[in-house]
């Protein structure tokens, strides 16, 4: 397939999520957590003083909490990430294959000359871009909030959001690589995106056994400190390349 065939499919994938309802759950949900973690760690006492009040039935002394850090900040907005954030990244890729199938746009397409692997490759880096834009924005822009809320922010200090946000794509992309491959073998956006908020829920599972935080994406997932066993680096690569490998071969199969 030429370049100017995959340019052509990468900008019709690119205007389909920007369409999708989804993307735009992603865009508000990254900006809204982007804002509120640093708001939320900086503020903590005064909001925990403001819940709790005079009431003495609560067994809380808000004065004992520590002074807030941006570290509070960057642990709050890690949380998202992995928590919340990452179920979203598996319906907005969910539906980059299933729904041309659904519609019955794919077949037109293929029909043009273009292969069943340039179309599901075009779908999968174009959702691939996405997310990491997505990321690597709100990411600047919990820097932003959090510098404006904090003194004394370092360039040091600034590298934990921006190691921990590259784990965090990494383990993203292999949620995009699984549900895609659902896709490719022919499960609807629904069961695509089951697939991946079930392989995003199994690893979150298996972090609680070491030796799979050491040989596993698990350990991607929940790596402390911004930083990840390289075994678990690896494994999660070679999860994204036989996934990729996986959904491409499905469809091609894949009777439409």
């Amino acid at each position: 397939m030429s370049t100017t065939t995959m340019v052509v499919l990468l900008g019709r994938q690119f205007r389909a999520l920007r369409a999708s309802w989804a993307t735009w759950a992603l865009v508000g949900a990254a900006v809204f957590f982007a804002v509120l973690s640093p708001v939320t760690a900086r503020y903590l006492p005064e909001i925990l003083g403001g819940i709790i009040g005079g009431d003495q039935m609560i067994p809380i002394d808000v004065s004992a909490l520590p002074d807030p850090t941006p570290a509070d900040a960057w642990a709050q907005w890690a949380s998202n990430l992995t928590q919340l954030i990452i179920v979203i990244v598996a319906v907005v890729a969910a539906s980059a294959v299933s729904a041309d199938v659904a519609r019955g746009t794919a077949a037109p397409i293929l029909a043009r000359g273009v292969s069943r692997t340039g179309l599901w490759a075009s779908a999968f880096t174009a959702v691939a871009v996405t997310v990491c834009i997505v990321a690597v924005a709100s990411t600047a822009l919990v820097i932003a909030v959090t510098s404006l809320l904090f003194d004394g922010i370092s360039a040091s200090g600034i590298a934990a959001p921006v190691t921990g946000t590259a784990l965090w794509l990494l383990f993203a992309l292999s949620v995009i690589a699984v549900t895609m491959a659902a896709s490719g073998a022919g499960a609807s956006s629904l069961g695509a995106a089951a697939a991946g908020i079930a392989y995003f829920a199994m690893m979150a599972v298996a972090g609680m056994w070491p030796p799979l935080m050491e040989w596993s994406p698990a350990g991607v997932l929940a790596a402390k400190d911004a930083s990840a066993e390289p075994g678990a680096i690896g494994v999660t690569i070679a999860v994204i390349a036989a996934a990729i490998a996986l959904g491409i071969a499905s469809f091609n199969r894949k009777e439409l």
